[in-house]
């Protein structure tokens, strides 16, 4: 199939779909390029494992470590492991209350386009019905002026109703589940990146056995 027929195809299919499938599909590609920069936001949030820190944080030192955990750039763990360092000298209450504004911080970020994602999945049934509605409309006002006497004046209708039924069902079910599974994702990193954060504080502010030279040994 070449590409001018794919082309043709698809207009022709929304040309069958009436006026109502142009936006399901504006609406469906619209929640996907969301979806997709949402999934590439997860994976940068997600940063370098925690795990791979810990062993760094026991063979090189601190210093060494928090620069290797931030050759990613960016990580919710490295943005809460940078508030500890920051706030350490302030005390534990300044360092708590920084890094509950990151963690707001970063779920606003995240959440405004989670919501925009979940509206796009459940608008487009409520699309998908309107077309029903309207299809279903178009056969009818078929049928009062030229009886039932032509079935393919009839078709049109009852695909329009069909066709934009279908199309508001295969971009919501995708798309809700795309988004459901990112969530899952996203609180794992979540709930992870704030438990290893923790860790990190309580070993920020443990007593450190200080010798001679009055340097932390763990340093």
């Amino acid at each position: 199939m070449t590409e001018y027929s794919v082309i043709e195809t698809a207009l022709g299919t929304v040309t069958r779909g009436g006026w109502v499938l142009a936006p399901i599909f504006l609406l469906g590609w619209f929640g996907w390029f969301m979806m997709i920069e949402r999934y590439g936001f997860y994976f940068m949030l997600k940063g370098r494992s925690s795990s791979a820190f810990w062993k760094d944080l026991e063979k090189v030192g601190e210093d060494e470590a928090v620069k290797r955990l931030s050759k990613r750039r960016f990580g919710y763990f490295l943005a809460l492991v940078e508030d500890i360092r920051k706030h350490r000298s302030e005390g534990p209450v300044a360092v708590r209350n920084a890094m509950d504004a990151t963690r707001h911080d970063i779920s606003l970020r995240l959440s405004r386009s989670l919501k925009t994602i979940s509206t796009c999945a459940a608008i487009a049934p409520m699309l998908g019905l309107l077309g029903t509605v309207s299809g279903m409309v178009h056969t009818f006002e078929t049928i009062q002026l030229f009886g039932f006497g032509n079935p393919v004046l009839l078709a049109d209708g009852i695909s329009e109703a069909l066709l934009t039924t279908q199309a508001g069902l295969l971009v919501a079910f995708p798309l809700m589940l795309a988004y459901n599974f990112l969530m899952n994702k996203v609180e794992k990193v979540e709930d992870h990146a704030w438990s290893e954060a923790l860790r990190f504080e309580s070993w920020s502010f443990e007593p450190a056995e200080v010798p001679e030279d009055g340097t932390r040994e763990d340093q």
